[in-house]
């Protein structure tokens, strides 16, 4: 079972990770490989607790739950208001990708190891090719060596990417540009982190570029002097700036949209429904999905619901920035941190993409000792010559 665990967990991180959204193989009329391997996982749930392969602890179990509180409530909520059905099952569709953390939480400690260092390895290879490729594509567009009209073509047949009149465009899967900015920037690997988000610039994702420069910071306040610090502020400042001037009146688009939804929650709103939500199966206007999705949860499970979302990541974020913890630890907090910001303005954390980081940051940071000491091997060590060994 040892080599049948690792391979699948080599096919599915690696859809994961390069396929984004799910969406690349629609053209072909294919089955998603998203749903495939989802399913997949529970064959190899069985197979595994039949044999006594594996066994998940109390601790990650907890946590499981902990996960799930939040749809459960939100359900239940829409139940009681009488919202319809198929509402609520749409809006429960996002958070069903959870129970796939069962397979992972219940991996033995060196199946664990081989996720998280693959989940690390696969994010920073993917992440630098990805990048340079995109990086030479805008040049090449700009200089007149791409015919724009044949590759939006191409690109258009799935709705995996998503174009800015500039020719620049976006893919679900560059949300690991954020992600590996963060390693490498803890690797003190500078120049790989300002690659990353030169190409997360040159996307004009404003939401994206500033969350992982926060990410950056962050964990920049964990490890570095205050210069170092200070001249991190001050380049994601400019930079962000420059952002702002690429993206121009292009941005006044979707932040009216996220103003009249913001509007239409207040004229809709009331101290029972600010505290304890509507229920899944609400509409903003005829909508049941809106950009920003804390406004959407704070909408449907109020204030509550906001609480109880956050609440596992939090407690990840929180033992990761503790001084005692690794800096495996940091290092997949700061990627916590990305993911909870960067879904104010962009669905990601509740997706399966954001599920899979949420579960190997917790198999990493909540693990037990015999499972933390495997995952620490190679760990990185405070000093000016950070080194990652536990990521091959």
């Amino acid at each position: 079972m040892e080599n049948a665990n690792k391979l699948f967990i080599f096919l599915i991180t690696t859809e994961i990770i390069i396929g984004g959204g799910g969406r690349l193989l629609d053209p072909l009329g294919l089955f998603p490989l998203r749903y495939l391997f989802f399913a997949i996982s529970f064959v190899f749930l069985i197979l595994n607790f039949i044999t006594g392969y594996n066994t998940i602890s109390k601790k990650m179990f907890l946590f499981f739950l902990l996960i799930m509180t939040f749809p459960f409530y939100g359900a239940l909520l829409g139940a009681i208001y009488g919202r319809d059905v198929n509402d609520i099952a749409f809006d429960l569709q996002p958070y069903a990708y959870s129970f796939f953390l069962l397979y992972i939480f219940s991996l033995k400690p060196s199946l664990k190891e081989y996720l998280f260092n693959y989940f690390i390895k696969c994010i920073k290879y993917f992440s630098i090719i990805t990048s340079c490729f995109y990086i030479f594509y805008v040049i090449l567009l700009h200089a007149g060596f791409i015919d724009f009209i044949r590759f939006y073509n191409v690109l258009s047949l799935t709705d995996e990417f998503f174009f800015r009149p500039s020719g620049a465009f976006f893919s679900k899967s560059f949300f690991f540009f954020g992600i590996a900015s963060v390693i490498f920037f803890i690797e003190r690997k500078y120049f790989f982190t300002l690659l990353l988000l030169l190409a997360i610039l040159l996307t004009e994702t404003r939401g994206v570029f500033l969350f992982a420069c926060l990410a950056i910071l962050a964990t920049s306040f964990r490890l570095n002097k205050m210069y170092i610090n200070l001249l991190v502020v001050m380049v994601g400042l400019l930079s962000f700036l420059a952002l702002m001037v690429l993206v121009g009146d292009r941005g006044g688009d979707s932040d009216s949209v996220r103003i009249n939804d913001w509007n239409y929650f207040i004229a809709n709103s009331n101290l029972t429904s600010l505290i304890f939500g509507t229920g899944f199966g609400t509409h903003f206007f005829e909508r049941l999905r809106i950009e920003v999705v804390p406004l959407e949860i704070l909408q449907k499970t109020g204030l509550i619901g906001v609480v109880v979302s956050i609440l596992p990541v939090l407690l990840l974020i929180r033992k990761g920035f503790n001084k005692l913890a690794r800096n495996t630890d940091l290092v997949m907090s700061g990627i916590l941190i990305f993911s909870l910001g960067v879904s104010i303005t962009n669905p990601f954390l509740y997706t399966p993409m954001g599920i899979f980081v949420l579960g190997v940051s917790a198999i990493a940071i909540l693990s037990e000792k015999s499972a933390k000491d495997e995952l620490s091997k190679g760990s990185l060590k405070r000093g000016r010559n950070i080194k990652t060994g536990y990521i091959g």
